[in-house]
């Protein structure tokens, strides 16, 4: 049942994010997971940082009040120690274990300033999720895995650089607000990609089956499917994906491998039959 509320979630002209999120996590790994509950957490960790808010304050202050309210007072933390654990994508252990990576610390850390007033919004840059703040002058960027530290222009070449390897001339429309959508798809991505890592091939394919669900005109969902079905040893689903793959982008860069590979998944599953 939750995988239908997930996509009724979609459905909404406003997708709550944080709400999706818990949705997304009861689907995956805890059916029993009490959606309504987590969120009236994360409304009592709004009233709680109302203390640690001035409104008088400038913008600046006031960003800089509650990242010393959610990370120094309550301890919220970017989980370097073991940042590929799937834990750490799910929102509703983030907010039980206060440690996550960023774009689950951003997803709390908007919804707690957006609660308390600051008109929040998410980013995402290649290989790092950061934080937006609308102000009058220029916006204030703040990075909630690192302890919610105000970034300069600098700091996010660095953050991309060390995350992707990446080193030509930064876009403009990283630093757009990333839309409801992306941000579940950017979650599910790095769920994948644990799942993928580690093995769980079961778990992967609901993931990505998600990940359709999101972004239904995305062909390597499907290409992604294939791979982890013939991992899987489902020989005849990995054929079916990676053929649809081919047919719904004939032109992809991959696909001559595919179209080889492919042969090679058909020629094993024939004798098995």
């Amino acid at each position: 049942m939750s995988q239908w509320m997930f996509r009724d979630e979609l459905q909404l002209m406003e997708i709550n994010v944080p709400r999706a999120a818990l949705q997304l996590a009861r689907t995956l790994a805890y059916p029993e997971l009490n959606v309504a509950e987590y969120m009236s957490r994360l409304h009592e960790l709004s009233e709680e940082g109302a203390d640690a808010i001035d409104h008088t304050l400038s913008i600046t202050a006031q960003v800089e009040k509650l990242s010393e309210f959610l990370f120094s007072t309550l301890g919220f933390r970017g989980n370097r120690a073991n940042y590929p654990d799937p834990l750490n994508s799910f929102l509703n252990e983030v907010i039980d274990r206060r440690t996550g990576i960023p774009i689950t610390l951003s997803i709390l850390y908007i919804d707690i300033a957006t609660r308390l007033g600051l008109p929040a919004y998410g980013i995402g840059l290649p290989g790092h999720f950061i934080v937006g703040i609308r102000a009058k002058e220029d916006d204030i960027w703040v990075d909630p895995f690192h302890d919610g530290r105000i970034l300069h222009l600098s700091d996010c070449v660095d953050l991309i650089r060390l995350s992707t390897g990446y080193e030509g001339p930064l876009e403009a429309i990283w630093f757009q607000p990333a839309s409801a959508k992306s941000i579940l798809a950017r979650m599910l991505g790095n769920l994948r990609a644990s799942y993928v890592g580690s093995g769980a091939w079961s778990r992967a394919v609901t993931v990505i089956q998600l990940l359709r669900q999101v972004q239904p005109n995305e062909t390597e969902h499907l290409r992604d499917l294939g791979f982890v079905y013939y991992h899987q040893g489902n020989l005849p689903q990995a054929a079916h994906y990676l053929n649809s793959y081919l047919q719904q982008d004939p032109n992809a860069g991959d696909a001559q491998v595919i179209r080889e590979g492919i042969k090679n998944i058909l020629d094993e599953w024939v004798p098995m039959n």
